[in-house]
């Protein structure tokens, strides 16, 4: 173990891999390290600092259904629809008109 942290050892020609790699990762953690010092020490990160706002969140489920609203005014009546014979009661069909019976 002592050749991996001490720089000679194991007859490597151009140095210890592993200590190598050791060696730089220290040094990426001492530059994350010092990054984030900077950052708290401008504000970001910080209790109490709100950072910019995230993307919505998703839709939650709908709550329930609230009490029955006053009934509004009655709007004028509409012209009558393509279809609108089909609902007429028989006492509404006039004496005489042309109704078309189905063959039995």
């Amino acid at each position: 173990m002592s050749s991996v942290l001490n720089g000679g050892g194991l007859n490597y020609q151009s140095g210890n891999p592993l200590r190598r790699e050791i060696v730089t990762l220290r040094a990426d953690i001492t530059a994350l390290q010092t990054a984030l010092r900077a950052l708290q020490a401008g504000g970001v990160g910080t209790a109490g600092v709100a950072g910019p706002p995230g993307p919505p969140g998703p839709a939650g489920p709908a709550g329930p259904a609230g009490a029955q609203g006053p009934q509004g005014v009655a709007g004028p009546t509409g012209p009558p629809g393509p279809l609108s014979y089909i609902a007429m009661p028989a006492s509404a069909i006039p004496a005489g008109a042309n109704v078309v019976t189905p063959p039995a």
